[in-house]
């Protein structure tokens, strides 16, 4: 089942689903899509972790088939998005997770390459923000585009004009109630 989103740019969407469009989602514009390479990997490392401990090595039978299915049940469940305000994020099969990135607190994007990560051919990237952790993606297609796409929309939205100074409107209820309590002050002191 593919995501309900329409997709501004050209990169395709991944395989997972994607819960209905809500406030956070609102103003989309591009897909993230992640490559399936990413469950053989997920696999490939736990399989390794299995191995280095006792017990490990007796459960392995029973996770060699049962890890395929769970890890690619995790891939079908990966989704994300680049809003014009944050990066969206939603994963999880048995466990959801739903993280929104906003795109004025993030202060790098980095592309992790590395031996293992190159045999496999997928890439990690890193999101920093300020005052948080770094949240971690591995295996998304096209990570360099999606990066300058993500940096590129974060310094629009920070370098954007602040807004203005408030209305007329506001000004005038502001007066309105500046004169209440006037009043109000006024009535009690005459008690």
């Amino acid at each position: 089942m593919r995501p309900k989103y329409h997709q501004v740019h050209s990169i395709s969407q991944s395989g997972g689903f994607m819960i209905e469009e809500g406030y956070a989602d609102r103003g989309r514009i591009m897909a993230v899509e992640f490559d399936k390479k990413i469950i053989v990997y997920w696999w490939m490392v736990s399989n390794f972790s299995l191995l280095i401990t006792f017990v490990g090595i007796i459960l392995m039978p029973i996770w060699l088939p049962l890890g395929w299915f769970v890890h690619k049940k995790q891939y079908d469940h990966m989704s994300g998005a680049l809003t014009d305000r944050s990066i969206n994020m939603r994963m999880g099969w048995l466990f959801k997770k739903q993280q929104n990135i906003p795109l004025d607190k993030l202060t790098d994007v980095s592309i992790h390459e590395g031996p293992i990560l190159n045999a496999f051919g997928v890439v990690r990237m890193q999101f920093e923000t300020a005052g948080a952790a770094p949240f971690i993606l591995t295996g998304v297609k096209n990570a360099n585009q999606f990066r300058d796409l993500v940096l590129q929309q974060r310094d629009s939205l920070v370098s954007a004009p602040q807004q203005s100074a408030p209305s007329d409107d506001s000004n005038d209820v502001l007066v309105e109630i500046r004169d209440i309590l006037k009043q109000i002050s006024e009535n009690m002191s005459n008690e």
